[in-house]
């Protein structure tokens, strides 16, 4: 296994080199990736983030470059720009050589490596993103009148007014209320505008 690392800090050069004890290709500014298919290249980003990222998207994709990053300070901005950018792991600069190795190793291999903390946030964001759609979906299962009293309800009107509002009476919005609270499985008023304020 071949690695080349492209860094500006000199800090971090010692450091990989220390800790790796593995044949390294330091390089202190960024230039073509290795002709060679097997080579593993490693970015860190501290010092020169937008050009990593932009060398990323002339190389990975173009020339098949297996691309890393590590980062001084990871963040979810990051490695989720640099998975886009088809980077195979994304790492702290200075984490144990153990992980080091277990990372290079996967991707070696044809695998990714990715902090188990990021990913997680990864994962919310999309639980979240998912639910938020589900809920916006479940409008759609209600009637245009439920639809409409619920909107109004969202702009937090009385049922005297939605009464007046729609020209029915108070025990007919009862009615729809009922049956939309059912249909969204919701208990009561404050669910229905928790969930118009998300959708």
């Amino acid at each position: 296994m071949r690695l080349v690392v492209f860094t500006v800090s000199t800090a971090f050069a010692a450091f990989i080199e220390e800790h790796l004890q593995l044949p390294l290709d330091l390089r202190d500014r960024l230039g073509p990736p290795d002709e060679d298919p097997d080579c593993l290249h490693l970015l860190h980003l501290a010092g020169m983030e937008d050009e990593c990222f932009e060398w990323l998207q002339q190389n990975v994709p173009a020339r098949c470059a297996l691309a890393m990053l590590c980062s001084d300070r990871p963040n979810l901005r990051q490695m989720l720009e640099g998975v886009r950018l088809g980077v195979k792991a994304y790492c702290n600069s200075y984490m144990a050589e153990i992980h080091y190795r277990q990372m290079l190793n996967l991707v070696a291999n044809g695998q990714s490596w990715f902090p188990p903390q990021l990913l997680e946030q990864t994962f919310d964001l999309a639980r979240q993103a998912s639910r938020r759609k589900s809920e916006a979906g479940a409008l759609e299962s209600l009637t245009r009148r439920e639809r409409e009293i619920a909107l109004a309800v969202g702009d937090g009107k009385s049922n005297r007014e939605i009464a007046v509002q729609f020209e029915i009476s108070e025990p007919t919005v009862k009615t729809h209320l009922t049956n939309i609270f059912r249909k969204l499985d919701l208990k009561d008023r404050i669910g229905l505008i928790l969930l118009l304020k998300q959708t």
